[in-house]
């Protein structure tokens, strides 16, 4: 049974083989004719001419069947004569008809392949189309059998090796052109739809809609698959889900309908892609769109949703409607790095829907983005409204306490203990570009307000500590402005108001100096800063210095800024020095105090005024220079202040009366503010009245050798008027008279805080009569100036001063002489 049934297959299958040879060789030797034949009814079917240099009967391409191989085929429209550009050209045309349409009298492509040449389809400026090629002719045949239809539906599927497709309409400004390195489309039929599967490798050469715009995809390699579905009934085209892979190996899926069954031809297209970076994304879009998304300086990764919605005979923009959110990124200012930056948001081309789309018209909009200013938690609103010109508008918040406060600011350099710190602020400007230094601006407009709550900190270079530090600020672009910050600097309670003037552009990149004004009010004043602002600063860690960059920019700005203050405390203590009423306006710039006025009352009821420079600008050594008046001072407090001006000969226990005094000194400092005597220099015009010297061991020392009786320990003086000099530590008084009620003398010389002491002092004789409490002072008396005189050195031996008998020096002609007194000391009152 089983023999049998082989059997019968076997007569079969030779059968279907004699058969099929008999078909093979009838169509090998009518090939010519099938051929012609077939060329006939495409020409019929164009409004054009379809040539082909050679063609072979090619049975076993792609397997058995009528499949032939064309060469230097070239299909050209009516007009070709006109343009000179063939609509196609291909080295090789592989063409498999099908059997069975062909039995029937209805030949139809069953599969195509078109390798190594061109499609080039146009419309020409007058509005001519080459596409007419595939309009029958007017002296075409007209009575084609049932079934020869449209060529188009005589094509089945099509592959695509090395040939490239390219579509230019000169009149609607579009250009679309592609490579198919190697690509295929599969159409399957149904009762009224097409469908088609096109996959393969795809260079795209650009999908340009606006010239000036630029195109999209240009020059990009792709893998591309598309399922599409064309119902002929309700001319409706479908794209099911594709995907088109960039040279990045980023997917993107693709859906979208057309409507083409009115003129107006009705799309939409929806786009999604995950976890694709921005940079690699960029390239896909046109210039424009690659240079406004740049401007954003925005480099992450993103999920995204884009629908196209649009008209394809309107020349009207397509509405664009796009849904994002990114991954974690980084985003680096000038002033630091965002970190871990999340966001979300949605973006039209159409935000007012009574206007077009446009560019003008565009929005995007991410209501919430988060993440930390070095390890600051911050969350803002970010939007752009003008894509023509892109600007952020960014609504935010930044709350900060000394946990994370320190880290931003560089632990080594501030150290924050306590407190909390919250920015509010509305920026408005470029994201990328925040300085124009073209114009020497910040690129936008921003306002905001900062408040300080109990912040306790340490600015370590200056050794500084300050606690209770309090206050709001406001700002914007070109000023911070604070109404009431006060703080406790361990001394004292400091209350401020003024402003700050163009710190952002500052740190951004603005070559502007940093300029403050300042009100200070200090009701009661320890005056500590003069030696934080001159001693030397503490050294820091210079490697992490490198990788902070705020930390870095406000120590440049707190050196380099210039501050004009203007001060009133009610109370004022210097070391030794106190006042009340202070009023006074100072320069900080670059490390030197101007003093413009600085008016008190000190020394009992006096007022003291001066104004000067105290310089530590590292251009030298730091130096005072300052010049003033005192008036009605008592002489007691003025040395007492000053500490008896660093000698210790004449001090404030030596002294009593009122003093008036016009004064210029300047001296260099040491690094702990204190003067450098030698480096003194200066000039005193001073009227003293009232004046006492007591217990003046100089004084002492004269009794000893004159009048022995009188009231040393308590001199009183007439009033004293004359000019000195402070040349280094040595004093240079000019000739003056000192009348008092114990002698009346005349002295000029030298007074030296150091060694150097060498006072001429005349007494005349007049002295020896009796003076005791009953004596009227009577100064400038022109008597007591005249007659014999005793003259006395003050001369300083081995740290003391002492008090010798002198010599008169006489000039003559040739030498000078010592001669001896004129009055012996032992004549003289005991």
């Amino acid at each position: 049974m089983f023999a049998r049934v082989l059997k019968i297959f076997g007569i079969v299958a030779l059968c279907a083989i004699f058969i099929f040879a008999a078909v093979e060789i009838w169509v090998y030797r009518n090939r010519e004719k099938i051929f012609r034949s077939v060329q006939e009814i495409v020409n019929e079917n164009l409004n054009g001419n379809l040539e082909i240099g050679d063609f072979k009967f090619r049975p076993f391409y792609g397997g058995l069947g009528l499949n032939f191989t064309l060469s230097k085929v070239r299909l050209t429209d009516s007009l070709y004569q006109k343009h000179n550009k063939p609509f196609l050209e291909a080295e090789l045309l592989h063409v498999a008809l099908d059997l069975k349409g062909f039995y029937k009298g209805n030949i139809r492509v069953k599969n195509l392949v078109l390798q190594d040449g061109s499609l080039n389809m146009f419309t020409m400026r007058d509005g001519y189309s080459n596409l007419t090629i595939f309009q029958s002719g007017n002296n075409k045949k007209k009575d084609k059998k049932e079934g020869n239809g449209d060529i188009l539906d005589k094509l089945g599927n099509l592959r695509f090796i090395n040939f490239s497709v390219a579509f230019a309409d000169s009149v609607k400004k579009k250009y679309y052109g592609a490579l198919f390195h190697d690509a295929t489309n599969i159409i399957t039929l149904t009762d009224t739809t097409t469908n088609a599967s096109f996959a393969g490798s795809v260079l795209f050469k650009g999908l340009t809609f606006k010239p000036e715009k630029g195109g999209f995809l240009v020059n990009q390699e792709t893998n591309i698959a598309l399922a599409l579905a064309y119902d002929s009934d309700e001319k409706k085209l479908k794209i099911h889900p594709s995907i088109l892979e960039s040279a990045t190996h980023d997917k993107i899926g693709i859906t979208g309908d057309f409507d083409f069954s009115d003129t107006i031809r009705n799309f939409s297209m929806n786009f999604t892609a995950n976890k694709i970076a921005v940079k690699d994304a960029v390239p896909l879009l046109t210039k424009r769109l690659r240079n406004q998304i740049d401007s954003l300086g925005i480099q992450a990764k993103v999920d995204t949703k884009v629908k196209v919605i649009g008209q394809l005979a309107s020349q009207n923009k397509a509405r664009v409607d796009v849904e994002f959110e990114t991954d974690t990124f980084n985003y680096e200012l000038p002033v630091g790095v965002l970190r871990n930056l999340k966001a979300s948001g949605k973006f039209t081309n159409q935000a007012d829907t009574t206007r077009v789309p446009e560019i003008w018209n565009s929005t995007l909009i991410a209501p919430k983005v988060t993440g930390l200013f070095e390890k600051i938690p911050f969350a803002f609103k970010f939007s752009v409204k003008n894509f023509e010109n892109p600007r952020a508008i960014l609504d935010g918040r930044i709350d900060a306490d000394s946990t994370n406060l320190g880290a931003l600011l560089d632990e080594t350099r501030y150290k924050f203990k306590s407190g909390t710190a919250k920015i509010d602020f509305h920026f408005n400007g470029s994201l990328k570009n925040f300085y124009n230094s073209a114009k020497d601006r910040f690129d936008g407009k921003i306002i905001g307000k900062a408040s300080l709550n109990n912040i306790a900190m340490d600015y370590v270079p200056r050794k500084v500590k300050l606690s209770r530090i309090n206050g709001d600020f406001t700002f914007n672009e070109k000023a911070v402005v604070f109404k009431d910050l006060h703080f406790h600097d361990g001394h004292n309670m400091l209350y401020l108001r003024g402003q700050l003037l163009d710190l952002i552009p500052y740190l951004f990149g603005s070559p502007k100096p940093l300029r403050a004004n300042v009100d200070i009010n200090i009701p009661k004043w320890k005056v500590t800063w003069l030696e934080s602002l001159f001693a030397a600063r503490t050294n820091v860690s210079t490697k992490k210095r490198q990788k902070l960059k705020l930390a870095d920019l406000l120590d440049n700005a707190i050196d380099k800024m210039e501050v004009v203050a203007k001060l009133d405390a009610k109370e004022l203590q210097y070391r030794l020095f106190t006042a009340r009423d202070v009023k006074g306006q100072f320069t900080i710039k670059e490390n030197a105090v101007s003093i413009e006025y600085f008016v008190m009352k000190a020394f009992g009821r006096g007022n003291f005024r001066v104004s000067g420079v105290m310089d530590n600008s590292g251009k030298g050594q730091p130096r005072l220079a300052v010049s003033g008046r005192v008036s009605n001072a008592d002489v007691h407090s003025v040395f007492s202040s000053f500490d008896n001006f660093g000698q210790k000969t004449i001090t404030s226990d030596n002294l009593k009366g009122i003093l008036n005094t016009d004064f210029k000194f300047e001296a260099n400092l040491n690094n702990n503010v204190r003067l450098i005597p030698s480096s003194m220099k200066g000039d005193l015009h001073f009227d003293l009245t009232n004046g006492y010297i007591i217990d003046f061991e100089p004084f002492m020392k004269m009794k000893k050798l004159i009048f022995k009786k009188r009231n040393f320990e308590r001199v009183k003086f007439a009033p004293i008027r004359n000019d000195i000099r402070l040349r280094g530590q040595e004093i240079e008084i000019d000739p003056m008279e000192i009348e008092s009620n114990v002698v009346t003398l005349y002295l000029d010389g030298i007074y030296s805080f150091g060694n150097k002491t060498d006072i001429n002092i005349q007494i005349p004789l007049s002295n020896l009569k009796k003076r005791d409490s009953t004596y009227v002072l009577d100064p400038n008396n022109e008597e007591k100036k005249g007659g014999s005189k005793i003259f006395l050195r003050a001369i300083d031996e081995n740290g003391e001063v002492n008090i010798k008998l002198a010599f008169r020096r006489k000039r003559d002609k040739n030498k000078q002489k010592d001669e001896e007194p004129e009055i012996d000391p032992a004549t003289i009152e005991k």
